[in-house]
């Protein structure tokens, strides 16, 4: 390898290592928390869908032809990772849910993952959290990464779009719900071309819902086209 090539390699790892390590920072210590579900992709060969064991918690897949897990992406030289892909005419509307270990209540919690968005995936692709029903999709609170490059939350319904994020290379998302009496969301973009930061009630037809999480989803939706890859998909509800 030749001494560009290597100058080069070691800024791409210290760029994905400011990202992996960012959460950290962004999970306030002080307080003690339980792993619901964390996902590790490791264990599966390049190409084969996702395993229904996770390192915690299980994972729901939709449409097993186009989920699979893949080799890190440009950019992203560490672990391996989902990839979701959604063709132009799919049968399915594909989707990886990591369902947690339990249904855990009211209270608080951390959802963290890194993303990868291709300049080719077209519209937008979807975060959603859910109640979860072996597959049978109920979101309470979405997030779409629209063609823009910037983030809608519920359809629009909830706000106005916020932020910004990178195409072709990793970026970070934290999500802290905090579910109660009036369940709310605080949503952060970071990493290398990726910021915003919003606040979000959950709108008042799926507050019920909220007090039934159990499972976050990552998709792609009809009519829109391409890939999203994700890896270090971990949520942890904070002990009282």
């Amino acid at each position: 390898m030749s001494a560009r090539s290597r100058l080069r390699a070691a800024r791409i790892f210290q760029r994905y290592a400011r990202l992996v390590a960012l959460p950290a920072v962004l999970l306030v210590a002080g307080c003690s928390s339980e792993t619901l579900f964390r996902s590790d992709f490791s264990p599966t060969p390049v190409g084969d869908p996702p395993s229904t064991t996770q390192a915690v918690g299980t994972a729901n897949i939709i449409g097993p032809d186009v989920i699979v897990v893949q080799a890190p992406p440009d950019a992203a030289p560490s672990g391996k990772w989902v990839q979701i892909t959604r063709n132009p005419s799919p049968t399915t509307t594909p989707g990886f849910q990591g369902v947690l270990t339990r249904e855990a209540g009211d209270g608080v919690y951390t959802f963290s993952a890194t993303l990868y968005m291709p300049a080719k995936t077209t519209g937008p692709t979807s975060l959603s959290f859910d109640t979860a029903n072996q597959g049978n999709f109920a979101g309470f609170l979405h997030l779409d990464f629209m063609a823009d490059n910037t983030v809608r939350v519920d359809d629009g319904q909830n706000g106005s779009s916020f932020g910004t994020f990178p195409r072709d290379k990793p970026f970070g998302v934290q999500v802290t719900l905090t579910i109660n009496g009036t369940p709310s969301a605080h949503i952060v973009l970071y990493g290398d071309g990726a910021s915003g930061i919003t606040d979000r009630t959950v709108l008042v037809p799926f507050r019920q819902d909220a007090h039934r999480f159990n499972a976050v989803r990552v998709w792609i939706g009809f009519p829109n086209s391409g890939t999203i890859d994700a890896t270090h998909l971990v949520v942890t509800k904070r002990r009282d």
